[in-house]
């Protein structure tokens, strides 16, 4: 490999890491990227680097490639609720809404209580149309976690049903 595309020093993974973050936090994609390609694929700190990878890839709207690495941690470790999150995020931008539903829902058959899955249904709902399951969904991630009132009222994927929330009681929380 050329000079650009690894660090001129081969270091600890987790230097590696915490340098990635560093030129993330200052958008240096480029460097990141460089960064990441130091770690092995094949090492403990793999799961690390693909969730670096997942974030630099949103940032720049790579969905497809968003999408394959939330979905590999997703099949590695289904039982952390944010992979199923940021596969359905990545899904619903590199597909269909649909596809990332189908995401979720599976998601949900794992993580039952989850409200952060529930939320992001009820926003699929809202767009498909489906304003009483949107509601539905929103009132039960809600109650689970009282921060999504808050955020349900700024979300503009359900805007449709903002009055509804409002007329529910929901208020936005002054900053």
């Amino acid at each position: 490999m050329s000079d650009s595309t690894r660090p001129p020093h081969q270091l600890s993974p987790q230097v590696h890491l915490d340098r990635a973050r560093g030129y993330f936090e200052l958008e240096m994609f480029q460097e990141v990227e460089i960064e990441l390609r130091a770690i092995d694929d094949q090492s403990p700190w793999s799961k690390q680097k693909r969730e670096m990878l997942i974030f630099l890839h949103q940032e720049r709207m790579q969905w497809e490639l968003m999408q394959g690495f939330a979905k590999s941690l997703r099949l590695e470790f289904p039982d952390e609720e944010g992979w199923w999150v940021s596969e359905a995020y990545a899904t619903r931008r590199a597909e269909n809404l649909d596809k990332a539903r189908k995401v979720l829902l599976e998601g949900l058959t794992i993580h039952y209580e989850s409200a952060i899955i529930r939320y992001n249904l009820a926003c699929y709902a809202c767009l498909l149309g489906n304003l009483g399951k949107s509601l539905d969904l929103l009132k039960e991630a809600g109650q689970r976690d009282e921060k999504y009132k808050t955020l349900a009222l700024e979300d503009e994927d359900l805007e449709l049903v903002h009055e509804d929330l409002i007329k529910l009681g929901w208020e936005k929380k002054a900053v």
